[in-house]
């Protein structure tokens, strides 16, 4: 039989957490968002990938494997001219592969003549990606030539080609995502236990009596985890360069116009977090809740988000490790393609003041 002790304390639980809204959050919203994630966005099934086919032939047989392309729940297959214009899709992010159909492939295939050439163009900095455009599509060939006559077949002869990664070497694209694991950590969460450290402390009180600005307390936090942020980065670029030899194709100041902007929004969340719990575990969880998870998950880091389903796709739009992992993808491995860069510059940058004005809003608040 429980003591009246006991019971008094169990109701005195209940009204504390139900006061708390933290740990409401920590005990019930947080194992929802993770599950969420993990049944809708960790999938290995690669579908809708993007691809131009370059029809250069006019020929039924063609038409009919173009139709193939179009109507496969593998591809999201779009029809162009030429390979410059395919090439122009591939470098800006836009597409994953080229399929080219050339000039007289349907006359040699209905007079048995051996070796029409199909060419498959992948891009090479995601190489599973790329696996699964070939195999897709020589599956699909095969089907294409099953439906003719047996005595109309010819073997195929294609020839596959991988740009940005032709190593096809999975090193190369995981080292460029896992920067923004890094800057994510060592931005994010660290900055998560600043304010909350001090208030549990008992020592922001103290800082608030000084007369010093809610800006100044901002920046007094920012700069020195700004600074081991960069020195974190130089490490992490340094040793995927020289050790594994990463491709660094784009330059210095691209990588660190995208790399400081990254920073600056990581360490805002950071102290918003914190400004906002007043408590280290409870800024720790939420710091993981919003950043590692969708940095791992729901940043293109490992998953393909075309695959994902189409609100989990706009979701993963609110995440800034989604905008970083596509500049230093496209710095590393393709090169400086401003159109992508400042592209997720402008977004950052947004974010950054944002996040900083709700900060303001926040310290503010706290203070008084």
């Amino acid at each position: 039989m429980i003591s009246k002790a006991v019971g008094a304390l169990v109701i005195k639980e209940f009204k504390q957490i139900k006061r708390d809204v933290s740990s409401i959050l920590v005990a019930f919203v947080m194992p929802l968002l993770i599950l969420v994630i993990f049944g809708y966005g960790m999938s290995f099934d690669i579908k809708n990938i993007r691809i131009d086919v370059v029809q250069q032939d006019s020929g039924k047989i063609a038409k009919d494997l173009v139709d193939l392309y179009s109507f496969s729940d593998y591809f999201s297959a779009n029809v162009v001219k030429s390979t410059q214009e395919a090439r122009g899709n591939m470098e800006s992010g836009k597409t994953m592969g080229t399929i080219i159909i050339p000039d007289g492939f349907s006359k040699n295939i209905r007079k048995g003549k051996p070796g029409p050439r199909i060419q498959i163009v992948s891009d090479g900095t995601d190489p599973n990606t790329a696996a699964y455009i070939e195999a897709y599509s020589i599956g699909l060939f095969s089907k294409c030539l099953m439906s003719l006559q047996k005595s109309n077949r010819a073997p195929l002869n294609i020839i596959n080609r991988l740009w940005f990664n032709p190593t096809t070497e999975s090193i190369n694209f995981l080292m460029a995502g896992a920067l923004t694991m890094i800057l994510a950590i060592v931005g994010t969460f660290l900055t998560s236990l600043v304010v909350a450290k001090e208030w549990e402390r008992g020592t922001m009180e103290a800082i608030i009596s000084t007369p010093i600005s809610s800006l100044e307390i901002v920046l007094s936090k920012i700069i020195p985890y700004f600074g081991l942020c960069v020195v974190s980065l130089t490490i992490a670029l340094s040793y995927g360069v020289f050790v594994f030899n990463m491709p660094f194709e784009g330059s210095i100041f691209a990588m660190a116009l995208v790399s400081c902007v990254f920073i600056m929004v990581s360490l805002l969340i950071g102290l918003l977090i914190s400004t906002a719990t007043k408590n280290q575990f409870v800024a720790a969880m939420g710091a993981v809740t919003v950043t590692f998870m969708p940095t791992f998950m729901l940043s293109g880091f490992v998953f393909e988000i075309q695959s994902m389903p189409k609100w989990i796709q706009l979701f993963s739009y609110i995440f800034p490790s989604r905008y970083y992992v596509s500049s230093t993808r496209t710095i590393c491995l393709v090169g400086d393609i401003w159109e992508i860069i400042l592209e997720d510059v402008c977004i950052l940058g947004c974010m950054c003041v944002a996040i900083g004005f709700l900060l303001k809003k926040a310290l503010k608040k706290k203070i008084a």
